[in-house]
């Protein structure tokens, strides 16, 4: 008939920035503040408090309280923590006095590194230097600091970015894993997001804080169903298991001449949750015909002007301006100007400006009016332009072929008839030997697979982004072994991969030939492809 009053959540609720004061583990390890949390009994003070519903006595509770965490503050010396942070030593000393948090739960901010100011970023670092890099994006923290607020044999559970998995500075928080818990399980679902409104994708990771064993096991689990329906049924999960051992071999990178190696990031994403049991043989079995694709031709980015409005212009503006003809060449500026594989430069709807005279050899051109209205418009103020010593001087080199960087469908390698330039939006591929070759290796369903699982999948919309290192590292079929090639199947205008084209499949036929694959394998690279492009673009769909 008379219902218990609601508990006091004051002390056990507490707002502030988690990240950056202290680490509480390493600071209270035989620290005298833990025997002063025992004799104080603050704990057993914050548990009256909890529980007490007179008024009169929380008020007192509350004053006891908040003066033994002055007494421990003070105690504590060493490093304070920034006004505005969370001291985890201070507001939950009871838990460390104990040896931590029985479990760690998390959806970390997902804020991007260059969302981060260099102000924090310099904080932030003297406490996280063994688990991030300077290009960490915020939750890369958020993962270590979890694991300082775990006691021994603790819980760490955070729905993340799947970012960490596959890119360059994930290397790090992997390996600063492996070397001090146990990375239990990482579950991805390859049909749905776990939210709807957040535009990347994620995963779910299970992490025990303990010493770490060679033998302990991690268990990569992709989802082939809704989140619960494949929980439940075995027959829609795929599960992958590597041991810390195997984990750890697999990223390190080559001896340096100093014989050191240094763990590089093992793409646990690509390898462990989306990769198809083809890509693995096709790499155990035909790697003596595959190359890495920077050891046959160099791999850049395109032009990154810093002010495409100004830089690229359309028939329009040449027109408006009458900038000379020596002053423009052509730029391929988004991978939709063209359907075909095999581009005439001439053909394209855009020029870039291309001026290195200094103005006052400029005058009397078209040219310089056109770079003072720039100026007019503040295009030179822009950060890329402002950053160089002459703003509208663009550092370009032309290129034969050229990748987009952001994938819908599929990636598509364009060859172009002479030499052009690409904007930002593409990586340019250089130096190759066996040029019509290397674009029909580059655009095969093959290479269509390797590139699904270098790519990065945490954008929410279903799109891929390759970045030029990745590119450098995809494993082709070797152009060297594709002599003979209809050079005529590279005009053709449909290059999807869901509903292959007669000019798709003649390309595919050409490459799976030269490496030998079998009516089977073929049929198996095809279906992995189809069914990675399908799961993405549902996944990004779903809510």
């Amino acid at each position: 008939d008379k219902p218990e009053p609601l508990p006091n959540l004051d002390f056990k609720i507490v707002r502030g920035d988690s990240l950056t004061a202290p680490n509480p583990d390493a600071a209270l390890q035989g620290n005298m503040a833990i025997s002063l949390v025992e004799n104080s009994a603050l704990g057993k003070l914050k548990g009256a408090y909890m529980g007490e519903s007179d008024g009169a006595l929380k008020a007192a509770l509350k004053e006891s309280i908040i003066l033994a965490e002055s007494d421990l503050r003070k105690s504590l010396g060493g490093a304070a923590a920034p006004k505005d942070a969370t001291d985890w030593r201070v507001s939950f000393a009871e838990v460390f006095a104990n040896g931590g948090f029985d479990v760690a739960i998390a959806n970390p901010p997902y804020v991007r590194f260059q969302g981060i100011s260099a102000d924090y970023k310099r904080a932030l670092k003297p406490l996280y230097s063994k688990a991030t890099v300077g290009q960490s994006d915020l939750y890369c923290y958020f993962y270590a600091r979890a694991l300082d607020l775990l006691r021994r044999d603790g819980t760490h559970i955070f729905v993340c970015s799947n970012s960490w998995l596959d890119v360059r500075y994930g290397a790090n928080l992997q390996e600063y894993l492996l070397n001090n818990a146990h990375v239990r399980t990482v579950y991805e679902s390859a049909v749905e997001r776990q939210f709807s409104t957040a535009d990347i994708n994620t995963i779910i990771s299970v992490i025990e804080k303990t010493a770490p064993n060679d033998g302990d096991e991690t268990r990569f689990v992709s989802l082939r169903g809704e989140f619960d329906v494949a929980m439940a049924d075995a027959g829609k999960r795929r599960e992958v298991v590597k041991s810390r051992r195997e984990l750890l071999d697999a990223g390190l990178a080559p001896p340096d001449s100093r014989g050191r190696r240094k763990f590089e990031n093992d793409k646990w994403g690509a390898k462990y949750l989306r990769a198809p049991d083809i890509y693995h043989h096709i790499l155990n079995e035909y790697s003596d015909k595959l190359v890495r694709l920077g050891s046959v031709a160099s791999v850049n980015m395109g032009i990154i002007s810093g002010a495409d409005k100004f830089f690229f212009m359309d028939n329009a503006q040449i027109a408006k301006w009458g900038v000379e003809q020596e002053f423009l060449q052509p730029v391929m500026r988004t991978p939709q100007e063209t359907q075909s594989l095999r581009v005439d430069p001439d053909s394209l709807k855009r020029r870039a400006f291309i001026c290195d005279a200094d103005k006052e050899l400029l005058a009397g051109t078209a040219a310089l009016e056109y770079i003072e209205w720039g100026e007019s418009q503040c295009f030179h103020l822009k950060s890329a332009p402002a950053a160089r010593k002459v703003w509208y001087r663009l550092v370009t080199k032309p290129s034969p072929m050229g990748i987009n960087m952001f994938i819908g469908e599929s990636a598509r390698t364009v060859l172009m008839e002479k030499d052009a330039l690409f904007s930002a939006n593409f990586h340019v591929i250089r130096d190759a030997t066996f040029r019509e070759e290397l674009c029909a290796s580059m655009n095969s369903t093959l290479c269509q697979l390797m590139i699904s699982l270098q790519s990065r999948t945490n954008f929410g919309q279903g799109v891929l982004k390759i970045q030029t290192y990745e590119v450098a590292g995809l494993s082709i079929v070797d152009p060297a072994h594709l002599g003979g090639l209809d050079e005529s199947i590279l005009s053709g205008a449909d290059w999807g991969v869901l509903n292959p084209s007669a000019a798709r499949l003649a390309l595919d036929a050409a490459v799976f030939d030269a490496l030998g694959l079998t009516v089977g394998e073929r049929e198996a690279v095809e279906e992995a492809v189809r069914e990675l492009v399908e799961n993405r673009l549902r996944r990004a769909g779903s809510v």
